[in-house]
């Protein structure tokens, strides 16, 4: 548990780790995480057998690592909620949610985790620096999601909102979360709009990421540019119904 340098307000971290399809690549990134004594909560999201028995063994060989399992694959969403529901309940403050692949540079954990330390009550966001591995329909993707998040929104407060590296404030996060009925790619972009909604303060800073040429992609093509698209809709008629609130709230930062 560590204590914010500015209020002393105690915040206690665990890392939040959905895998599907990842656990081979997962053993690394929960080795990571303990290395700088960050209990992990693992989401088994309906893994095969045989994947499953390698989150059983990694449980077993790592110290402070806690493993929920699916019976069916409920989609990253899905996981993430399951997670968080879990670290509320266990006592945590703070989750840091991390991908299961390895994709993002695990040498940034401890400025992440610090600046949570300093800015308890805000959301801490990475934001993604690519290097050549990124797939070109993820860039081109990413900046389509960052227009449609800019107009609903009302605001450029979310340069990115697809990486799925980030630290929640549960007190203020989960309440918000745990109505969310998106539970598959959707979710790390809805979650982030429904938290600037809701006043949420979030704070990015950068993050290589690096896509492995023998990495498992969980992304459909077809289906999840169509689910995204439905939440980019969902979310655009969503701002509209608060388009007062927050346009008063704008005014009211303002005075």
């Amino acid at each position: 548990m560590a204590k914010n340098a500015k209020d002393n307000t105690p915040i206690n971290v665990c890392a939040i780790v959905p895998v599907y399809r990842h656990e081979k690549a997962s053993r690394s990134v929960v080795e990571k995480l303990v290395s700088y004594n960050i209990p992990v909560i693992l989401i088994d999201d309906g893994n095969a057998p045989e994947g499953h028995e390698i989150l059983v063994q990694i449980v077993k060989e790592f110290p402070h690592v806690n493993l929920v399992t699916h019976a069916v694959n409920r989609g990253k969403g899905g996981a993430v909620r399951t997670g968080m529901e879990t670290a509320v309940n266990m006592g945590f403050t703070h989750a840091l949610q991390v991908d299961a692949d390895g994709q993002h540079d695990m040498e940034a954990i401890p400025f992440f985790v610090k600046a949570a330390q300093k800015h308890p009550k805000d959301m801490i966001c990475a934001f993604p620096q690519y290097d050549d591995s990124v797939p070109t329909a993820r860039e081109k993707g990413r900046k389509i999601t960052n227009f449609w998040i800019a107009v609903e929104t009302l605001s450029k407060q979310i340069p990115d909102a697809m990486c799925g590296f980030r630290v929640y404030p549960l007190k203020k996060s989960w309440p918000i979360v745990r109505r969310f009925r998106n539970n598959r790619m959707g979710f790390d972009i809805e979650v982030l709009v429904r938290l600037s909604w809701a006043g949420l303060v979030m704070r990015f800073y950068p993050i290589k990421v690096n896509y492995p040429e023998d990495g498992v992609s969980n992304f459909r093509m077809f289906h999840d540019n169509v689910a995204i698209s439905l939440t980019h809709s969902m979310l655009f008629f969503g701002m509209l119904v608060r388009l007062p609130m927050i346009l008063g709230r704008r005014l009211f930062c303002k005075k």
